[in-house]
């Protein structure tokens, strides 16, 4: 079947925290008087983040307001410690704006490779209300349609968000790639679903010339 659509993942797929969780974290805890180590936040973040995760109803937030309480769980996990409620809310907001993410190599011209073929874009994503205008301040784009978990109420590798994107694309799953770096939910998506998945390595960036191919290909 050919490909008539191509779907993105966005953290860690087209856009990176920048220059990294720790650093923001412990940049923005020093503001409210809490002086943390940029390279511990970094170490504790992916543990926290894990365990939250696995015992969170929704994963991610079943909403955009289980999403705030969501990451505040996962922010004083990593910080190993009760916090204040603004700062959680100050952390929260920080990766809402572009000066907090690099876009990875490669996304402007896979972004640009698809464009001149004529195929329409969207974004499927374990994310919340940030993405969207998240996304605009990168200046990444067009895209038909910025579908995320806490909008459909299921995340990744659950099916919901990529046929959510499909309706507005007006395409079938197996017309579709998805481009994405996780294993479990994008690569889970894509066998859930039958769209073809290109995975991303976010230490490389976009494979273009695996994209151009799949591209290409019958």
């Amino acid at each position: 079947m050919n490909i008539a659509a191509v779907t993105w993942d966005a953290a860690g797929t087209l856009i990176a925290p920048h220059p990294s969780v720790g650093a923001v974290y412990a940049e923005v805890a020093g503001q409210h008087g809490f002086e943390r180590d940029a390279r511990e936040l970094d170490a504790a973040f992916w543990p926290a983040f894990k365990v939250v995760q696995a015992a969170w109803r929704v994963p991610y937030g079943a909403d955009d307001e289980d999403a705030r309480r969501f990451w505040t769980r996962v922010i004083e996990t990593t910080f190993a410690e009760p916090l204040p409620y603004e700062l959680c809310c100050d952390l929260y907001d920080a990766f809402a704006v572009a000066r907090r993410w690099r876009v990875l190599a490669g996304v402007r011209a896979a972004l640009a490779l698809i464009a001149a073929r004529g195929l329409p874009q969207a974004v499927v994503s374990n994310f919340d209300v940030r993405l969207g205008p998240l996304l605009e301040e990168c200046a990444l784009g067009p895209f038909v349609a910025v579908v995320t978990s806490t909008a459909v109420g299921v995340p990744k590798p659950g099916p919901a968000v990529l046929l959510a994107a499909c309706a507005r694309l007006d395409v079938r799953p197996d017309q579709v790639l998805h481009v994405g770096d996780s294993e479990r939910e994008d690569g889970g998506l894509c066998a859930a679903t039958g769209a073809r998945w290109l995975r991303v390595d976010a230490a490389v960036g976009i494979p273009l010339a695996e994209l151009s191919r799949l591209l290409a290909t019958p």
